[in-house]
């Protein structure tokens, strides 16, 4: 959404397209926003407008190779159509750098498998979506950047981009990456791996025999980019001489296939086909083959995963892949049941493993990307790595050698590393982000990467200022840092800063004194608030409560915002909760809107994660229904008067509590719900359930059909009926059970959807009939 004033003639029409106001007060040709105490209106488009107030920020942002100048996609306007800009760190001045010659991406110019990629990245944005630096090899200051016409480059001398590689919808370009020493570049094309030398202008393919309907080349399956955070299917050796790739067949696995009922044609172009694995069955086989970039044969490495429904397959998951110095091929391997990831070391040239690193949990191992190999031979720590564990039930960074063994702990203590930032070998630092400050927060750290002999640990020194999360990106001579802060209070700031000490250089971007789409909306951030579960446990909520003055005191009608699922955190000190639009929604209009994170989310270490292990439905609806009793004794909320809404596991959960605790709960709103977990997919599933044959108990009780016969409230689902993650057959099946127990439903489709609604108007009708349903039945 725009962050500009709208005009007189826009705003009185978004006034008149409101459903409903805080009283009834006459629309007026007034274009000067009400103040906050009076009966303000909030537009329902308020809700689905991308980005949210205050969030038009720069994203992507990279230094360049020798630092001097610093990247970043952004949208002057403040919509979700960026382009590239460039500061000038010496000069200080900004501009604009590529724009697109036909305007870039938009949800109509790209093909099919783009699209699947997008909905399993969450990418919204529009124009330019990324772009890479050339590192070396070129002798001017250039970026590689992939379009749906193309692989375009662009150098600081040239005022028009050149389109290297042309694209076409039926043969498109997918996941185009510049090898280290900025000569070549690789893309898949037609399922293939290729490579463009760029200083020949010639392209060569490396791979044969793919058919794209049942076997890649060089592509991440489904269930590595929607569940294992595995985007890429190849992987560029650090010297630029090797390509290491997946080859995927799914030639086993039986396609489950998407009508699209909404389409007038019939026939091949209105339906789809997915090779989805579902819990229980078989996966795909993913083999991993070393090519040289200049051509030639396939080294195939003594590796093959999938392809077996076992519970105790060792190697069911290629999981990540890395390159270390010397061309030693890394590759970790996750077993079937998630609880031992095996570290295999490749000879590329005769494809021999060792194993080098074991990690194994009770509960499961969860997948990072804090891998960082250590040069060879520059420092006393030669040819190692880091690594990073949760086998104190934290996730901690240690020190490896070369064949694995640990060396020690660089962290530790209750609290979790993130991620990692950089590492200074020659000084012997490692900068990487954390919850030392506390799990509603993420910070930028600093610890010594090794000292022998001492005990304890020396604390990290912490080096952002303010209070929230901070994102960073470290140039590449760990000298400065550009920081990206938001918190409940202040909306994201972009700031360069002293990796020495943390303290402030220059702003890159500041937010306008007066963010113009935050006049005349009632936004106050939320009250963080701690209660304890049944067991004790801290449980972090967060609490939208209506104007008093408006509305009079407390209690009020409730709706409980829910996710409650593994690997997501809601409440934190964000911008994010202040903006949550739907939530500052419900509170303009008296609704007390309450988030709490239950036992099994994340950021709080594994055994609060570890919960919900086989308790899908249990141990976190148990936790939502202590929050919605807390805030009845509180006098916060009425009884009888306490709706759920949530999207995904939300709608799950939301689905599962109203049928579980009907004389709390008296409506939900449940949007593209998991109802069975065995018609979810194999990875996600039995990470946190098992396989359905050892743990039927289980998968039953954590069914919400085995639960519909105690509902009271009212339902109303919410799906896409294209929707290739959760399918639609999840509510139909859940339709099935309410019918035959004689319960009623509401259910709002959209037929050419898919998980979550993109298209502009079918995201403002879906808010519009949400709202519907709250305000009738709260």
């Amino acid at each position: 959404m725009q962050s500009v004033d709208r005009d007189k003639k826009e705003k009185k029409k978004n006034l008149k397209r409101s459903r409903s106001s805080l009283c009834n007060m006459p629309l007026t040709d007034s274009n000067v926003a009400p103040p906050l105490d009076s009966c303000t209106l909030f537009p329902v488009e308020e809700i689905v407008q991308s980005p949210l107030p205050g969030c038009g920020v720069p994203s992507a942002i990279s230094f360049s190779p020798d630092d001097s100048i610093i990247t970043f996609l952004f949208s002057p306007d403040h919509t979700l159509n960026r382009k590239v800009f460039a500061f000038d760190l010496k000069t200080r001045k900004q501009e604009l750098f590529f724009s697109p010659p036909d305007g870039g991406l938009d949800e109509s110019n790209i093909s099919p498998e783009e699209k699947l990629r997008r909905e399993r990245l969450r990418e919204r944005g529009l124009g330019v979506t990324r772009y890479e630096w050339v590192k070396m090899g070129l002798t001017k200051k250039a970026i590689m950047v992939p379009l749906p016409a193309g692989i375009y480059f662009q150098d600081f001398s040239s005022s028009k981009p050149e389109l290297k590689i042309p694209s076409a919808v039926c043969s498109p370009i997918v996941d185009p990456h510049l090898s280290p020493d900025g000569t070549m570049v690789a893309y898949v094309r037609d399922w293939e791996l290729h490579v463009l030398n760029l200083l020949r202008n010639e392209s060569k393919q490396l791979t044969y025999g793919a058919n794209g309907s049942s076997l890649t080349h060089g592509l991440a399956e489904y269930i590595a980019q929607e569940e294992m955070e595995r985007k890429n299917g190849y992987w560029w050796s650090l010297d630029s001489k090797f390509i290491a790739f997946t080859q995927v067949d799914s030639a086993e696995i039986p396609l489950f296939r998407i009508m699209h009922q909404g389409k007038s044609s019939v026939g091949s172009e209105a339906q789809e086909d997915h090779a989805y694995p579902f819990a229980g069955a078989s996966n795909v086989k993913v083999r991993l083959g070393v090519v040289s970039a200049a051509g030639g044969p396939i080294t195939w490495m003594d590796l093959l995963c999938g392809g077996a429904d076992q519970a105790n397959n060792e190697e069911e998951y290629l999981a990540r892949v890395h390159w270390m110095h010397g061309n030693i091929l890394i590759a970790q391997v996750l077993n079937r049941s998630h609880s031992k990831l095996k570290m295999l070391k490749f000879d590329i040239k005769k494809g021999r493993r060792e194993i080098i690193l074991i990690e194994e949990q009770g509960t499961w191992v969860n997948l990072h990307d804090c891998f960082t190999p250590l040069d060879k031979g520059v420092t006393r720590f030669s040819g190692g790595f880091i690594w990073a564990s949760e086998k104190t039930g934290f996730r901690h960074i240690y020190l490896h050698d070369a064949n694995g063994t640990c060396l020690g702990p660089i962290t530790e203590g209750d609290w979790m590393v993130e991620q990692i930032a950089g590492v200074n070998e020659a000084a012997g630092l490692v900068y990487f982000t954390g919850t030392l400050d506390g799990p509603l927060e993420s910070n930028l750290y600093c610890a010594k990467l090794f000292i022998d002999g001492i005990r304890p640990l020396e604390a990290p020194v912490r080096l952002t200022q303010s209070k929230g999360k901070h994102v960073v990106v470290l140039d590449h001579h760990m000298r400065t840092f550009v920081d990206i802060h938001d918190s409940l209070d202040s909306p994201p700031r972009v700031s360069i800063c002293s990796l020495e000490d943390g303290s402030l250089i220059m702003p890159l971007y500041e937010q306008p004194c007066t963010i113009p789409r935050l006049k005349g909306l009632p936004l106050e951030p939320p009250e963080i608030l701690k209660i304890p579960a049944n067991d004790g446990t801290t449980l972090y909520g967060a609490l939208y409560k209506p104007d008093v003055t408006r509305f009079g005191p407390p209690p009020y009608k409730t709706l409980v915002s829910v996710y409650g699922g593994p690997s997501v955190q809601l409440v934190c000190d964000s911008w994010a909760n202040t903006v949550d639009m739907r939530a500052q929604y419900l509170r303009s209009q008296g609704i007390l809107v309450w988030k709490m994170d239950n036992r099994g989310t994340a950021r709080r270490g594994l055994k609060f994660e570890g919960s919900l292990k086989y308790k899908a439905g249990q141990i976190d609806a148990d936790d939502q229904l202590t929050g919605a009793e807390w805030l009845i004794k509180r006098g916060l909320a009425k009884v009888g008067h306490i709706g759920l809404y949530g999207w995904s596991y939300g709608g799950y959960l939301s689905a599962m509590t109203l049928a579980r605790f009907p004389d709390v709960f008296c409506c939900a709103v449940s949007g593209a719900p998991v109802t069975a977990w065995d018609g979810y997919d194999t990875f996600y599933t039995e990470k946190y359930m098992g396989l359905p044959y050892e743990n039927p108990s289980g998968y039953e009780n954590s069914c919400v059909m085995h639960h519909v016969h105690k509902m009271k409230g009212r339902l109303l689902l919410v799906h896409g009926m294209i929707d290739e993650n959760v399918h639609f057959r999840h509510t139909a099946r859940l339709v099935n059970a309410l019918v035959m127990a004689g319960k009623p439903y509401e259910l709002l489709i959209f037929p050419d959807e898919r998980h979550m609604p993109r298209r502009h108007r079918d995201r403002i009708y879906m808010e519009e009939r949400i709202w519907d349903f709250i305000e009738r039945s709260l």
